[in-house]
Order: C-alpha cells, then structure tokens, then sequence
C-alpha cells in the first residue's frame, strides 16, 4: 500500500477506535436531521429549487468548484461540482452539509436547511491568508464528551486533504466548549481536548505535529450566549482553524 494512503488508514483508524472505545457501533450512516419547516403547516414535501453558485469574496468573481455535500444520499456524502449557476432540487425535511477544499481558498463548510422562501444561495470561499479563521461544524462530538463522532470524518478528511494540499499552511486547532455554568478552568481545558483529538486525527493520517498547534477558548464565544435546544448547545461545542502560516 502506498504510505499515503497507509497514513490516511491510519488516521480513519483511529476515529473509529475512538468510537469502539466509547461502546457504541459506528455504522457508515449519516443522520438526516428534520428542517423547521417540516412542522410549519403551510409546507407540504415538494421539493425546494435552488440555485447555488461559488464567488471569490474578496472580488465577487464566480467560480467553479467541487464541493462534498452531505443530505443527499442519507447514507453517503456526495461530491459535486458547482458553478455560478448550479440548480439543485433539495427536500425541505433535511439539514444538508456542504464541504469544500479548493487551491489557495480557505476551508468552508457550513449547514443548510432547504428554506422554501430562498432561490438563490450563493456561496463565498475567502482567498487563503494568514490571519484568517473558518469554522467547521461538520467536525461533531459525542453529546457531552470530547470523542469525535463518527459523522466528523466526512470534515476530518475535508481538513486533511486541506493541509494537503497546502503544503507551507500552518493552523491552530481551536475548540469552543457551551458554557454550562462549569468553572471556567474546566471549560477552557475540555475545548482544548476537543481541539488535542483533531490535532490527533490529522497527526495519525501524517501531517506534521509542527505545523499544528492546539488553543482552547472555552465558552468565551458562543454562538448561541443562551441556547434553547440541544442543537444549539452542541453548536456552540465546535472546532474552528486559524491560519498562522502560509
């Protein structure tokens, strides 16, 4: 086997250790989630149209690239390529995840839910430069834990096939923690771990540990500051990366 791919072995090896360690199977599954619309009584289940397209951020040109998008096989990620235009015909009960690795961009990945009221969704990848900071939401945990969880390795591989590619990158691994009225100590040292597990990952697939480093920021910036669902609690436990080189 050639050593990348040994490397990318190893690394898939390990989030998968994680979960045996946690006593539950892990299944090649993704989770389809329900979209607030769903309950609205207004909305029955035809599907939504939507137009996506790629720009530069900084100059609004269009561009074309390829994209990982989770929601539509319920059971696989899917890879598309999108230009200015790209028509897509989405249903209106999933939540959708949309990753992109693109030469010289940085990282994007966000979650969409099919809204009926929007024709257009238009998708801006930021020129790479040093400074800049991305979240990834795709890059999940076990509820209440610090173990990645299985749906991350979509994201994971988006992040390492990123480093890849971009050889003279060098980035901080940032965890966020929900604020849970924990000491802040405690708060600060459990976003750390969850950075310290992705650090790991890539570390095992072969990136160099000296171009990752690890910050914790506990819950110093939520997303949501009083959070009035699960869904938003686990949002504010997220991983974002810094560039610190390039």
């Amino acid at each position: 086997m050639p050593q990348h791919l040994h490397l990318r072995s190893a690394g898939l090896f390990f989030l998968l250790a994680l979960g045996m360690c946690s006593g539950k199977p892990l299944q090649a599954q993704f989770v389809v989630e329900r979209s607030p619309w769903l309950d609205d009584g207004r909305i029955t289940e035809t599907p939504v149209v939507q137009t996506w397209q790629v720009t530069n951020s900084l100059t609004n040109e269009p561009l074309e690239a390829e994209f990982t998008v989770e929601g539509i096989n319920p059971r696989r990620a899917v890879k598309l390529r999108i230009d200015e235009d790209t028509t897509m015909s989405l249903e209106p009960y999933r939540r959708y995840g949309r990753l992109c690795v693109e030469s010289d961009f940085m990282l994007y990945s966000d979650y969409v839910y099919a809204d009926p009221e929007v024709t257009a969704d238009t998708i801006r990848l930021e020129p790479l430069t040093i400074g800049l900071e991305a979240a990834l939401p795709a890059i999940e945990f076990m509820p209440g834990t610090e173990e990645l969880y299985f749906t991350s390795i979509p994201a994971l591989e988006a992040l390492l096939d990123f480093v890849e590619m971009h050889p003279t990158v060098a980035l901080a691994i940032i965890g966020h923690e929900n604020d849970d009225s924990n000491a802040q100590l405690t708060s600060d040292r459990a976003s750390r771990n969850r950075a310290r597990a992705v650090v790991q990952y890539l570390v095992s697939s072969g990136v160099d540990a000296q171009r990752l480093a690890v910050e914790g920021r506990g819950h110093h910036e939520l997303l949501y500051p009083n959070p009035q669902t699960p869904e938003e609690v686990e949002a504010n436990r997220r991983i974002t990366v810094r560039v610190t080189n390039y």
